[in-house]
């Protein structure tokens, strides 16, 4: 692996492991509440992007499974993608292309449609130590950016509606997003990534982390003039 792509890498697992860390923190606040434990997949039905770093991240993952996990999860993504796209899924897209239809269904269909993970088997996720932010930190009551006045937290721990002490809740999740804004911004802009948006299934099809790897190489030619 390019020794730039393997710090990218290393630089994302530091922030994967604070934002477990932060979970298990505020998990422990809310003990007596907390349903999440291994076989409950109820967010695993959900329907969300992802970014291409995560995305790049899956695909590495998802090579290093067994030949018969990796058939299982394409056929898993493929149906995904075609019951999410309304389409079938064409395999020499480019992922631009692909992620403006992503983007158009997820507006359309959010918190509409729930379709199982393709990485969910036996209520058990298959790529578990390669799963996206957003699936290591659902079930706590989330900070979200975009909805900065509300905490989401999954139903099955919190209701609807419920009142939450936040005191040492928000500041750590607004730290972890900056950082993890700031991360995506400078890698995408230092190797003139494409914003795209993906899902765990894109990135069983698509091989995003080899399209990473390309940008990697690109940028010593650029610096160049080459």
């Amino acid at each position: 692996m390019n020794a730039r792509l393997e710090e990218i890498y290393r630089e994302y697992l530091l922030l994967l492991k604070d934002v477990e860390g932060e979970f298990h923190r505020v998990s422990s606040m809310f003990s007596d509440r907390m349903q999440c434990r291994k076989g409950c997949s109820m967010c695993c039905s959900q329907l969300f992007g992802i970014s291409f770093i995560e995305a790049a991240y899956i695909s590495h993952g998802v090579k290093e499974l067994a030949e018969d996990a990796q058939a299982l999860m394409l056929d898993r993504a493929k149906a995904y993608l075609e019951e999410m796209l309304g389409i079938s899924v064409d395999e020499t897209q480019g992922i631009e292309e692909h992620g403006a239809r992503v983007t158009a269904a997820l507006k359309s269909l959010a918190g509409a449609r729930h379709i199982p993970c393709p990485a969910l088997v036996d209520d058990a996720c298959i790529i578990y130590d390669h799963r996206p932010i957003i699936a290591r930190k659902w079930g706590i009551p989330i900070w979200n950016p975009r909805k900065p006045d509300v905490l989401q937290a999954c139903e099955l721990n919190f209701k609807a509606g419920e009142a939450i002490a936040v005191e040492g809740l928000v500041e750590p999740q607004v730290e972890l997003e900056y950082r993890w804004l700031m991360f995506k911004e400078r890698v995408g802009e230092d190797l003139e990534l494409p914003d795209v948006v993906a899902t765990v299934a894109s990135a069983v099809i698509f091989d995003y982390e080899g399209e990473l790897e390309k940008a990697v190489w690109r940028r010593p030619q650029r610096e160049s003039g080459g």
